[in-house]
């Protein structure tokens, strides 16, 4: 049945489901009430045997029967009581003498009962009857008596019946109304559902906007919200993508065409070795900045695209910084630079990415390395809650420095070439670490003397 309906619509599924549940609660129901009320009736019928039984033992009828019990057989005469304006099978009765002879009946059922040497209630069948009857036996004046009280069950079993199903055409009627009210409730309540499908299929393919739908149910509203949610990480990406395509165009048309001059100039070089070679130089030196744009866009464009970090490994910072400051050692020392690792206190091991760390670090120390004074020393401090990297390069104007970090901004007077990403590349890192990093100069005098990055590990 469950495999049948997977790929059914919600509403026939839930209106098959429901109506079958209701039509197996149904006869659950009549079956317990109908088991319950044949309890009742049987309790009932079992105490009205009982009651009567006990009103024969207490009357003036067999003290005579006992008395006369003793004379002799010839003077005892059998008497019949004929029940009036009720059913014959409803009640009967037998008194019979301890020897198993009936003295009295009610003339009708009674008379046929046979005598059983028992107390309490049996199932006995009596004489020219096939039905099962239920016979209470109390015997009386010290055994000398036995007083036999008997109901026809079958009479039992019409009448629970009866009550039963004289209410059952209500249960049935009140079934077949709610058979019929439920696809037109399940239906209404699902259309809300219906017009938001509806919604969501006219939406044009460029409409980002939330969708807003009232009255909605609870249920279905965090649906609503993770489409909101997910129209605005599309919209997001979209624009991501087409900032880094405008963005590729128009930072690779400046080099791709210094490289085609380049290219003219050694064609027109001719014997020319020196203005060859210096062309050469600067083809190469192009290719290089373009390599290098190439890679830091892409590195961005995948870090804008990440929501959140995967494969989170330990972060040892001794051991990325130690390997950084290895691996920039000479490069620094081309341009009379030294740089400094002192470790004041080891923070907390937390989990991240080793390999976006060590590029972030990479970046702030190789922004130092390049872009300030030659002979310029670089500390790297790290502390319990952070990380600094300062050098005493002179800084940079205070104008410019609200503006680090923006794409492809590179403040005025830079002779190294440079794309104007890498510090795009430091915060979007950071950010998806969750860490703080703050850029300011370092001042003497209110002048600034050096240029300073803290990492703040939050």
């Amino acid at each position: 049945m469950m495999a049948w309906l997977k790929g059914k619509s919600l509403a026939r599924r839930l209106v098959l489901l429901l109506s079958l549940s209701a039509v197996g609660i149904w006869f659950v129901s009549t079956a317990t009430a109908w088991f319950q009320v044949r309890h009742e009736v049987n309790k009932v019928f079992d105490a009205q045997q009982i009651l009567f039984a006990q009103r024969l033992a207490s009357s003036d009828l067999t003290f005579i029967l006992s008395e006369h019990h003793h004379s002799p057989s010839s003077e005892i005469r059998r008497h019949n009581f004929k029940q009036a304006k009720y059913d014959d099978d409803a009640l009967a009765f037998a008194i019979f003498s301890a020897d198993g002879k009936m003295l009295f009946s009610d003339g009708e059922n009674g008379k046929n009962f046979s005598f059983k040497h028992a107390v309490g209630f049996s199932q006995d069948h009596i004489y020219d009857d096939d039905d099962e009857w239920r016979i209470f036996w109390q015997p009386i004046a010290d055994g000398r008596l036995w007083i036999a009280v008997g109901q026809e069950l079958e009479y039992r079993e019409e009448l629970v019946n009866e009550m039963v199903f004289s209410q059952m055409w209500v249960w049935l009627t009140g079934l077949l109304l709610l058979l019929v009210a439920l696809p037109l409730l399940i239906r209404r309540e699902l259309s809300a559902l219906t017009q938001l499908g509806e919604a969501v299929r006219r939406r044009h393919p460029d409409d980002h906007s939330p969708i807003v739908q009232p009255h909605l149910p609870q249920e279905v509203v965090p649906l609503v919200q993770n489409l909101n949610q997910f129209f605005d990480r599309t919209s997001a990406m979209l624009i991501r993508e087409r900032r880094f395509t405008s963005d590729a165009a128009h930072e690779l048309r400046s080099p791709l065409a210094a490289l085609r001059v380049q290219t003219e100039v050694i064609q027109l070089a001719g014997e020319d070795v020196a203005m060859r070679e210096q062309a050469l130089e600067h083809l190469l030196q192009g290719i290089d900045r373009v390599s290098q744009l190439i890679e830091q866009l892409l590195t961005l464009s995948r870090l804008d695209n990440l929501a959140c970090l995967a494969d989170l490994q330990p972060l040892h910072w001794e051991q990325l910084i130690s390997s950084l400051v290895s691996e920039l050692h000479f490069s620094a020392q081309k341009r009379g630079m030294k740089i400094d690792f002192i470790r004041l206190e080891t923070p907390p091991i937390r989990q991240g990415q080793p390999l976006l760390a060590s590029l972030m670090l990479r970046n702030l120390i190789d922004n130092a390395v390049k872009y300030a004074r030659e002979g310029a020393s670089i500390s790297i401090k790290l502390e319990k809650s952070h990380l600094i990297i300062e050098d005493n390069g002179g800084g940079i104007e205070p104008d410019a420095l609200t503006k680090l970090g923006q794409r492809f901004y590179r403040p005025a007077g830079q002779n190294e070439k440079g794309s104007g990403l890498g510090l795009s590349i430091v915060l979007r890192i950071a950010e998806l670490h969750h860490y703080r990093v703050t850029l300011e100069n370092v001042q003497m005098a209110q002048q600034p003397i050096g240029f300073r990055a803290i990492i703040e590990f939050g």
